[in-house]
């Protein structure tokens, strides 16, 4: 089917650039979403936050800005309009940078009333984040402050003997779509502006988009949750798949030194092997850390193993485990689930509730006309795969190609990415 396809192509080529709508058709690598945060604390001044915002104009990136209260004056005040004028966000710091996990309820209100209050007066609108001095958290910030709190992966660029090359490949080493980058443009870091010329050159050409925290929650379709410390802001896996079955329901509490794990809530018995489709399993927990699954075995000294699977997503309140992951480490083994000992739900560190453990399965979608990467949906990236393909730069058979012949004639040639176009067309109007 594909000879006849390069062959109709080659054969059609000259009558179909008359007749193909113009639709620009983004490479592969372009269509994946790659989105980064980067974010800075301790500012603004008129030394070190002129010279961020330099560069993120430069690299047209934008970033999120955690200020100080006491930092904001008339003159560090145009700085910061300079940056939510960019596109940046202007986020809260707290107002003396003191350690609010100690504060009564009274005092941290304060703290966040006076920078709301100062930043609304200059832009117009008030921090919609918070990021905790030296990330100490308490129940009682929880309670006081509605605004989602943040971390992120810190660049350790507080650390004054650190160079800026190092801090660059601290930073880059901890890129990912969704991550939340921690630095700082407190007053006279100038390493750390160096560092940004080579971070923001060097992420931009491996394809990140430099995005606000809002616009990472809000493009990832994450709404945050109250009690949870945000590093990173995937977009929630679980969506995808259907409840299949409940592997455990109750109320299980315990920290890390809790030997009860391996019986409370063990999987050993759940059938995960012989699952055919793709499956993710849902913890329901109430933690500051995501729990984990471990694969224990220990009969023997020759194979013993210990091995802890991350989840794919987390939000304090739901952790989604996949298929993929979990195979992967059995395969490096040459292991399979019968082999474990114990398969067990658990914390990682910290004291966790696990309330309830599902299996989510994904279900067999019907053929969609044109969804020829067999993503679920008709979209751009479908033009882009069937055109790579006709072009012979994909050296794969299409097993779905009856889905991208819209011209029904069992042939899959250039006239139907044309048609494939002008549905396109309609569907964006």
């Amino acid at each position: 089917m594909k000879l006849k396809g390069i062959i109709s192509l080659l054969f059609s080529a000259v009558i179909a650039v008359g007749v193909c709508p113009d639709i620009p058709v983004k490479a592969e690598d372009e269509v994946e979403e790659k989105l980064i945060a980067l974010t800075f604390d301790d500012g603004p001044n008129t030394h070190t936050t002129p010279k961020v915002l330099d560069l993120l104009e430069e690299y047209d990136a934008r970033a999120s800005f955690f200020v100080i209260g006491k930092n904001i004056n008339d003159d560090s005040a145009e700085v910061m309009k300079r940056a939510y004028e960019m596109g940046c966000e202007i986020d809260s710091h707290s107002k003396t940078h003191s350690d609010m996990s100690v504060m009564s309820a009274e005092e941290i209100k304060a703290e966040i009333a006076y920078v709301d209050e100062y930043v609304y007066s200059v832009i117009g609108e008030y921090p919609k984040f918070f990021r905790a001095p030296y990330l100490n958290v308490s129940q009682t910030m929880y309670d006081s402050i509605d605004i989602p709190f943040i971390t992120g992966f810190s660049s350790g660029d507080s650390n004054a003997e650190k160079t800026a090359q190092e801090r660059a490949e601290t930073v880059l080493s901890s890129a990912k779509d969704g991550a939340i980058i921690l630095m700082h443009d407190f007053y006279g870091n100038d390493k750390t502006v160096e560092a940004l010329k080579t971070i923001l050159p060097e992420l931009k050409s491996q394809g990140y988009e430099f995005v606000t925290l809002s616009e990472l929650f809000e493009r990832k379709g994450e709404t945050p949750v109250r009690n949870f410390c945000y590093s990173e802001v995937q977009r929630h896996i679980c969506n995808d798949y259907t409840f299949s079955e409940n592997l455990f329901m109750g109320t299980v509490t315990g920290n890390n030194e809790w030997d009860g794990w391996k019986t409370a809530i063990l999987l050993n018995d759940s059938g995960l092997g012989s699952v055919e489709s793709d499956f993710v399993i849902e913890v329901s927990y109430d933690s500051i850390a995501p729990p984990i699954i471990v694969l224990h075995r220990w009969k023997s000294s020759e194979d013993n193993l210990w091995k802890a699977v991350k989840p794919a997503y987390y939000n304090g309140k739901k952790a989604c485990f996949r298929k993929a992951d979990m195979q992967a480490v059995l395969d490096s083994y040459g292991m399979t689930y019968d082999d474990m000992d114990y398969i067990m739900v658990r914390t990682n560190w910290t004291e966790m509730t696990i309330t309830k453990v599902d299996l989510l399965v994904m279900e067999e979608k019907e053929s969609l006309i044109g969804d020829v990467n067999l993503d679920g949906e008709f979209n751009i990236a479908d033009a882009v795969t069937l055109q790579k393909w006709l072009l012979s730069e994909m050296s794969n058979e299409l097993e779905c190609w009856q889905n991208g012949d819209l011209c029904a004639d069992s042939i899959l040639d250039v006239f139907d990415l044309c048609a494939m176009k002008t549905e396109l067309i309609k569907l964006a109007k």
